[in-house]
C-alpha cells in the first residue's frame, strides 16, 4: 500500500478568484496544489495525482460538491474531502456527513479555519497508515513464528490451534492475539470460520464452520467487496472498512485487514487471517466533532442574522428620535423588543443543548400553564397579523413538569407556526393558530395547530433532526431539535401532521406524572 504524501491537496472552485487565494493560503502552509474548476475535470485530476486530500466547494454548476464527494470516496474511500460552504448551505453540509466527508469550512475561509481542517484530515490518515504499519508488523511477526514462508506452514491452519490458540512456544503473540481488542479470525476458501480469538467469539459467538458474512455481516451471500475474497485470489494484504452486526444485533463500523496464509510450498494462499478494528469511538469523536463545527456555523449565521435585526430596530429609534417620528420609534421598539425575546429563546436552547440539565420537578395545574403559555403567545403574534385562539377546559387537572424548560419547547412551536403564517406565499388567506388542550386520564395533549405554509413530506421527517433549517440564515436548526429533547425527557410524544399549502398541527403528549431526570 502506498501512503501518498500529506503535502498534497486537490483544490476544486468553479470561482477562479476563489482558487486563487485558497491556492495562496495552501501553499503558504506548505502544501502542493491541484486545481479543477469543476467536478468532471476534478476527477480527472484525482485519477491522474491520487492526492489524499481533497477541498471543495459544494455549489458548483454541473456536477455539484455532494456528487463529487460520492464518485471520489467510490475510487478511493480512504480520501480525505472537506467541504466548503456558503452561509445558505447547512443543509448540504449536514447532507455531506452521510457520505463521509472529513470537514466542513465556511466561506469567507480563514486560514486558521483552513489549517484545522487540514490538520484534522491529516490525524486520520495518521492513524490509517499507523494500523496498517502496525498490521504489517504484525503479519512479519506471524510469518517468523509460523515459518520461512510468509504466514506460515498448512500445519499450523491458520496459526491458531483448536481453542483458538497459536502454537505451543509462541508466547507473547498467542496473548496479544488472544487479547488485542481486535476481530481476529481465520476463513477458509468457501470463506467459512476456521478459527477466531476471544474478543471476536465474544462479540459474535463460536461461529466456526458458518460463513463469514451470515455471523459477521447477518447476509445471504457474500459481501460484493469482500476483502477475504480479494486475498484469496490475489494473495496480497487488502483493507476494507465495513460495518459488522455483532450477536446482540448491535452494527460496528470496523477497518478489516487481510493477511494471506500461504500453503507449505508459499505459492498458494490456503487460508486469509482477517483483523478488524473497531471504529466506532473514532466514528463518535468524530461526529462530536462535526456536530460542534455545524453548531458553530449554523448558530453563527442565526445570531448574525438576529444581530442584524437588533441594528436595524436601533437605527429606526435613533431616526425616529432625531426627526421626532414617534410611528418610526414605536416600530423600532418593537422590532428590537422581538429579535431581544428572539435572542434570548437561542440562548436558552444553546445552553439546554451544551449541557445536561437538572430538571425542576412539580406539579403544577395544566391550565395556569396554558393560561402562561397563550399570554405569551399573544404577546408575540400580534404585529403578524395572525388571530390566537386556545381551546381548554376550566379545569383540565395537573401535571408534573418543568414549567420554565416545558415553555421553552412549547414557544419552540408556536414560533415556527408564527413563521409558517407569516411566510405563506399565499398572502390572501386569513392565518390563525389554534391551540386545543385534550386532557386524559394519564396524560395532557396539546394540539398546536396553524394555517400557514405547511409542510412536504421530507420538511416533516427532517424537522426535528439538529441544525435542520429551512430558513437559511434566519434559522439556527436547534429549537425544535431541544424541543424534542425537552419533551421526550418528561416522558411525552411529539407528533406533526402537515401538507404544502394546508397549514401544520403538531401534537404533544405529556404524561400526567412522570420521574423526569434529575429529580
Amino acid at each position: 500500500m502506498e501512503i501518498p504524501a500529506f503535502n498534497t491537496v486537490l483544490l476544486v472552485d468553479d470561482e477562479e478568484d476563489v482558487r486563487e487565494v485558497m491556492g495562496i493560503s495552501l501553499e503558504d502552509l506548505g502544501y502542493e496544489v491541484i486545481y479543477a474548476s469543476d467536478g468532471d475535470e476534478a476527477i480527472e485530476r484525482f485519477r491522474e495525482h491520487t492526492p489524499p486530500i481533497v477541498l471543495t466547494d459544494i455549489k458548483m454548476p454541473g456536477m455539484d460538491g455532494i456528487e463529487l464527494l460520492e464518485k471520489i470516496k467510490r475510487i478511493d474511500p480512504e480520501t480525505e474531502v472537506i467541504m466548503i460552504t456558503g452561509h445558505g448551505d447547512m443543509n448540504f453540509a449536514v447532507r455531506s456527513f452521510r457520505f463521509d466527508a472529513t470537514d466542513f469550512i465556511t466561506k469567507p475561509i480563514g486560514v486558521e479555519d483552513l489549517e484545522r481542517a487540514l490538520k484534522r484530515a491529516r490525524e486520520k490518515i495518521t492513524v490509517r497508515k499507523q494500523f496498517y504499519d502496525y498490521t504489517q508488523n504484525l503479519e512479519a511477526m506471524l510469518s517468523q513464528k509460523s515459518g520461512a514462508q510468509p504466514m506460515g506452514d498448512a500445519k499450523t491452519k491458520g496459526l491458531i490451534e483448536a481453542g483458538g490458540r497459536l502454537p505451543a512456544g509462541s508466547g507473547t503473540l498467542q496473548e496479544v492475539l488472544e487479547h488485542l481488542p481486535c476481530y481476529i479470525a481465520v476463513y477458509d476458501p468457501d470463506l467459512r470460520i476456521v478459527e477466531a480469538n476471544s474478543y471476536f467469539e465474544e462479540n459474535f459467538g463460536d461461529r466456526r464452520g458458518e460463513h463469514c458474512y451470515r455471523v459477521c455481516m447477518d447476509r445471504e451471500e457474500p459481501c460484493p467487496e469482500c476483502p477475504v475474497k480479494k486475498t484469496f485470489s490475489r494473495g496480497k494484504s487488502c483493507q476494507h472498512e465495513t460495518e459488522y452486526i455483532t450477536r446482540d444485533h448491535r452494527t460496528r463500523k470496523v477497518l478489516v485487514w487481510t493477511l494471506p496464509v500461504f500453503d507449505a510450498s508459499g505459492k498458494t494462499v490456503e487460508q486469509v487471517m482477517s483483523v478488524a478494528t473497531d471504529l466506532e469511538q473514532i466514528s463518535e469523536l468524530q461526529d462530536r466533532l462535526s456536530s460542534l463545527g455545524l453548531m458553530v456555523g449554523s448558530l453563527s449565521h442565526g445570531i448574525k442574522g438576529l444581530l442584524t435585526g437588533i441594528d436595524s430596530g436601533m437605527y429606526l429609534i435613533n431616526s425616529g428620535l432625531a426627526k421626532e417620528n414617534g410611528e418610526r420609534t414605536r416600530e423600532g421598539v418593537q422590532i428590537v423588543q422581538e429579535t431581544t425575546e428572539r435572542l434570548k429563546r437561542v440562548v436558552l436552547d444553546i445552553l439546554f443543548y451544551a449541557k445536561e440539565r437538572d430538571f425542576t420537578k412539580e406539579k403544577i395545574a395544566v391550565r395556569s400553564f396554558v393560561d402562561e403559555m397563550s399570554r405569551v403567545v399573544d404577546s408575540k403574534i400580534q404585529s403578524y397579523g395572525v388571530s390566537f385562539v386556545t381551546h381548554c377546559e376550566e379545569d383540565p387537572g395537573e401535571f408534573t413538569i418543568d414549567a420554565t424548560c416545558m415553555l421553552q419547547a412549547v414557544m419552540n412551536i408556536f414560533e415556527n407556526a408564527i413563521n409558517a403564517c407569516a411566510e405563506d406565499p399565499d398572502k390572501t388567506k386569513s392565518h390563525a393558530i389554534t391551540l386545543t388542550v385534550r386532557p386524559e386520564d394519564k396524560q395532557v395533549c396539546f394540539d398546536i395547530a396553524d394555517t400557514g405554509k405547511g409542510m412536504d413530506e421530507d420538511t416533516r421527517n427532517a424537522m426535528f433532526n439538529l441544525f435542520f433549517s429551512t430558513r437559511g440564515s434566519k434559522g439556527t436548526g436547534l429549537g425544535l431539535f431541544v424541543t424534542r429533547q425537552i419533551i421526550e425527557d418528561h416522558g411525552g410524544s411529539i407528533g406533526v401532521e402537515s401538507e404544502p399549502g394546508k397549514g401544520t398541527v403538531v401534537t404533544v403528549c405529556i404524561p400526567r406524572d412522570y420521574q423526569m431526570p434529575g429529580t
